[in-house]
């Protein structure tokens, strides 16, 4: 039988409260679990999540579940688990003792604090990790499966996770756009995740004048 509760764990002050959020199983086995932190900012568009008392939650540093992370680990091997856990939260593996204090949830309140803090994890910075917003990469331009001009395009970085640069990040003429094989350094913007798979998100640091050939390195 599954089983949702939450914990409040006051601090010395309000901005050390936290709330943790757990689903599961009943031999107490972790089947996902949401941490919300008072000191935390709340990412810009999203709302943040109201508690029973009336007061609310700062921005969630966690939103992780046991059977995404399985198929992360199965598919993309420790550094799929590494970028997991910046983007989701270090998940508490195994089984938790459920304390005194634990206040137990419906189905309805657990799904909403868990909806709650996926948003505030998809629109977080991503600051740590192996590849933390910021970092600078040198790689490969492998594919553009809609074309130049449309969507965007994908760049081999020599690790085993898709890397994408959006449109966006690109020169407006299509004529302008790197050709498979152009090889240019790139900045990480941002990381994402799609059905337990892993895609870092890219800009070029640097885009060449119309007609003129891409750089492979930004000037210092």
């Amino acid at each position: 039988m599954t089983r949702r509760f939450r914990i409040q764990s006051p601090g010395e002050d309000a901005d050390d409260t936290a709330w943790y959020w757990f689903e599961v199983e009943e031999d107490g086995w972790v089947l996902r679990q949401a941490v919300f932190e008072a000191a935390l900012e709340i990412p810009r568009s999203c709302e943040p999540l109201q508690n029973a008392d009336g007061t609310t939650s700062g921005g969630a540093s966690m939103a992780a579940a046991q059977a995404q992370l399985a198929l992360v680990r199965e598919r993309f091997g420790r550094l799929g688990v590494q970028l997991y856990q910046t983007v989701y939260g270090a998940f508490t593996e195994g089984a938790v003792e459920v304390p005194p204090e634990a206040v137990d949830v419906t189905e309805a309140e657990f799904e909403r604090a868990w909806s709650t803090a996926l948003r505030h994890r998809h629109l977080s910075h991503y600051v740590t990790g192996p590849l933390p917003e910021g970092s600078l990469v040198t790689g490969m331009v492998c594919a553009l499966p809609w074309g130049p001009g449309r969507t965007g395009l994908f760049v081999d970085i020599n690790l085993p996770v898709d890397a994408f640069v959006d449109v966006a990040w690109l020169p407006f003429d299509p004529a302008d756009w790197p050709t498979v094989g152009t090889v240019a350094e790139f900045e990480v913007v941002t990381l994402r995740f799609s059905s337990a798979r892993p895609q870092i998100r890219l800009r070029p640091t640097a885009a060449p004048p119309p007609g003129e050939p891409w750089p492979r390195r930004a000037q210092r």
